[in-house]
């Protein structure tokens, strides 16, 4: 079955009555979710979509997400999901950047459409309020119509475009098929974790973002069930867990992080069968007190939005390879390159290479930079700096942009975050590139602490016992913030662009 909404059908035929999706009060079973799917399909057809067209969708975390996609999928349409946040330009640069046939937004969304002229009210549907003559979401789904049970057979077409940036800013829409989307749910997902129809599992991250997106299609094409968070909060995560009997979960880092510090919150967590980190490597403090509080299986993985899932490593075992991000996945292969794409001896960084078969397929309109991402091998550059060690475990050191050249020695920012965050007041840091006369760049970190009792001595002894000479931070700035992504993943760019010109010496 190469159709994500054939798979999800199938599962209304054998399970109708089994619930599929959790959404706060709301239980939605597979037959109700597919009588939703083919009402919509019917509207989309009506409006006078047709296989390859895109949809713009701009919608909070909730069931809608799930009925839009699985639609789309059986008519073989693109989805292009984006935050609800997006404004001025960035809103605007981005439907120009991957023109749209049908817009499906939230209100607050709907109205800036409307006034900037982005759309027209005959192509939007709003989902929670309208605004102008546009469908409304509830309007669509107390329709009489209702589309037939056939799907497009189209593993190849586009079906999720997903935005990512280079550099530069400039948009680079990595184009996802169903095919890709089912190998990263099954492949990488289901039979690595060993997942069954039984499981329960979670999705508290945004759900414009692919790893969400597969916490929501891949349960429903497995015929699990799936519990949709509208966002993440500790206290909530820890009684949705408990209630809804969660057994799996892919979580951010910076989630975890505010998890293990408010463990004492959690009551009962005993359902939990398997927590996957991903996003950024999880601190050392952060995994001890997740192997101390959680009594299941804790994995960290690590990857990129082109390829998927590269690497896993199971925090319970493999003590002594602490600090991996683990071995690649069954259908991966991993090479550590120099500048000349010379391939690296065990132990040596360079940048970090890979083949795998949930890769994506390709840039949307730019072959150009589709075919530079790829080696004359075909192996994918993550852009990423790591090693190997004598056992195929893969080491992540950071991004290859982010190295600071300090008297012609490289220094990598994360072996410096790394030991500032060993101090239990600070709560999170970037390590940068700061320019220098004599040095060319020297380091300069700024952090952000939880307590006001930390004193910038401290942290000077913490670094002058665990780092070397050229390692030494120049310069350390104490910061009311740090800019982050909806993931909470900091967006090193921006930080360093604010405070480089920034200096408390």
């Amino acid at each position: 079955m190469n159709n994500i909404f054939e798979r999800v059908y199938q599962q209304s035929v054998n399970q109708p009555t089994k619930v599929a999706i959790v959404y706060e009060k709301e239980r939605l079973t597979y037959q109700a979710l597919i009588q939703q799917v083919l009402i919509l399909s019917a509207r989309f057809k009506a409006l006078g979509m047709v296989k390859g067209q895109r949809i713009a969708l701009f919608a909070p975390n909730g069931p809608e997400y799930a009925v839009i996609l699985l639609a789309a999928a059986k008519l073989g349409l693109a989805v292009v999901p984006l935050p609800i946040t997006l404004k001025g330009h960035a809103l605007e640069n981005a439907l120009k950047s991957i023109p749209v046939a049908l817009t499906i937004a939230w209100s607050s969304v709907s109205v800036q459409l409307l006034k900037a002229n982005l759309v027209q009210a005959d192509n939007l549907i709003s989902l929670n309020r309208k605004i102008a003559d546009e469908l409304l979401w509830e309007e669509v789904l107390s329709s009489e119509l209702k589309d037939d049970t056939h799907w497009c057979d189209v593993p190849d077409f586009p079906y999720i475009l997903t935005m990512t940036s280079g550099s530069t800013g400039s948009p680079k829409p990595i184009v996802l098929t169903q095919d890709c989307k089912i190998n990263r749910a099954f492949a990488a997902t289901v039979h690595y974790y060993n997942l069954t129809v039984e499981d329960i599992v979670l999705v508290s991250t945004p759900l414009y973002h692919s790893l969400a997106q597969r916490g929501l299609l891949m349960p429903l094409m497995l015929g699990a069930t799936t519990v949709i968070m509208t966002k993440f909060n500790v206290a909530k995560w820890f009684e949705v867990v408990e209630e809804q009997q969660i057994s799996f979960l892919f979580a951010v880092s910076s989630q975890l992080d505010m998890l293990v510090n408010e463990i004492h919150l959690a009551k009962n967590m005993a359902s939990l069968k398997c927590i996957v980190s991903s996003s950024a490597v999880l601190a050392s403090a952060t995994k001890a007190k997740l192997i101390a509080n959680f009594d299941c299986r804790l994995h960290e993985c690590y990857g990129a939005s082109e390829v998927g899932v590269v690497s896993d490593f199971c925090l319970n075992e493999h003590n002594d390879k602490q600090g991996s991000v683990g071995k690649a996945l069954p259908f991966v292969k991993i090479k550590i390159t120099n500048n000349n794409n010379d391939v690296l001896p065990v132990g040596e960084v360079g940048q970090i290479f890979c083949q795998s078969k949930t890769e994506f397929a390709g840039y949307l309109k730019l072959p150009e930079k589709t075919k530079l991402a790829y080696d004359s091998e075909g192996y994918f550059a993550t852009g990423d700096l790591g090693y190997l060690d004598e056992d195929g475990f893969l080491y992540y050191v950071g991004r290859n942009n982010d190295v600071i050249s300090s008297g012609g020695i490289n220094v990598y920012p994360q072996d410096i975050e790394g030991v500032i965050k060993m101090h239990p007041d600070i709560e999170d840091c970037v390590a940068f590139a700061f320019p220098d006369t004599q040095f060319g760049e020297v380091i300069k970190v700024v952090y952000t602490t939880r307590t006001d009792a930390i004193n910038e001595a401290d942290l000077r002894k913490l670094c002058l016992q665990e780092l070397t000479d050229y390692q030494q931070p120049r310069f350390l700035e104490r910061v009311d913030s740090l800019a982050k992504s909806s993931l909470g993943k900091i967006l090193r760019q921006s930080v360093k662009e604010l405070f480089s010109q920034k200096m408390d010496v």
